[in-house]
């Protein structure tokens, strides 16, 4: 039996955890949890998360939370090898960092732009303020990607590249993530995109990309 992802496509958490099932070739139940109609806050949603977020995977009556908790799973029970997220305890040192640092960038991202989606405040209410801390932590893969990595934590690809492409991608849709600004972070993101895994993220960002156009 496949495990079960409860998930919204749109959302970066989810593509990072789709990227992640499909560079490992497993095969996943998708079923939809429409946060916008608080459909996470149904009891038996509750019973698996009691956070109401997504996305939440059920393998088998094994319930878990938070997409880099998810993926790290994924890849300890499912992958051949452990090179998406090593077990040589630096090389995962070095991972933890980084997941750690894009969960922090996310929150950022959602925080503002969550009034938004919900159709609450309009786009022109971000503060330039705002913008910076935003753009500040893409600042910040862009010095830890010139540091000569193909990938965010070295020359191996991890579950870290996925964790930050899918905020990224998302937040370029908010603001362009433009190469003289980020040329690490427009290299690095190429590379992503020739991946197959990646097209795991189209779809949701293409349906990011509709929710945020239909806003004012």
């Amino acid at each position: 039996m496949a495990p079960i992802l409860y998930m919204l496509p749109p959302c970066p958490p989810v593509r990072a955890v789709l990227m992640t099932a499909k560079e490992l070739g497993l095969e996943l139940e998708l079923r939809k949890c429409n946060i916008l109609n608080k459909e996470q806050y149904t009891e038996e949603y509750l019973k698996m998360n009691p956070s109401h977020t997504i996305p939440t995977l059920d393998d088998n009556g094994f319930y878990i939370f938070e997409s880099a908790a998810i993926m790290g799973y994924l890849v300890g029970k499912y992958g051949k090898n452990d090179s998406l997220y090593p077990k040589e305890f630096k090389k995962r040192a070095l991972v933890d960092q980084l997941l750690h640092f894009s969960t922090q960038s996310f929150a950022t991202f959602v925080t503002i732009s969550r009034p938004i989606i919900l159709a609450a405040a309009k786009k022109d209410s971000i503060s330039e303020d705002s913008k910076s801390r935003l753009l500040g932590n893409v600042e910040v893969l862009d010095k830890i990607l010139g540091l000569e990595n193909k990938f965010v934590a070295g020359d191996n690809l991890t579950i870290a590249d996925f964790s930050f492409v899918a905020w990224v991608s998302s937040l370029n849709v908010m603001y362009p993530i433009t190469e003289d600004r980020f040329p690490n972070v427009i290299r690095w993101w190429k590379r992503m995109e020739k991946l197959p895994s990646y097209q795991e993220n189209n779809e949701g960002l293409t349906q990011y990309k509709g929710i945020w156009a239909a806003r004012e």
